[in-house]
């Protein structure tokens, strides 16, 4: 494992402090469990791509595709 620092506001640190009381894990444990949510939210639950840029129905179509886009 590697150490970082984390700085919690006052509200932050105080919750903590209460699950750490009710649940008895250490404060250590549940920062590492919030991360790996966050990662799990980002980066294991992305949905898979719909469609590949090199796709047969893409090429070629960059115009009649991207018609309208931002207006």
């Amino acid at each position: 494992m590697t150490k970082t620092s984390v700085y919690l506001d006052d509200e932050q640190k105080r919750d903590l402090e209460q699950v750490v009381v009710l649940t008895g894990r250490s404060q250590a444990d549940l920062i590492r469990d919030g991360i790996n949510q966050v990662i799990q939210d980002h980066l294991a639950k992305r949905p898979p791509m719909k469609a590949r840029f090199n796709s047969p129905a893409m090429v070629g179509r960059l115009d009649e595709l991207m018609e309208g886009f931002g207006e």
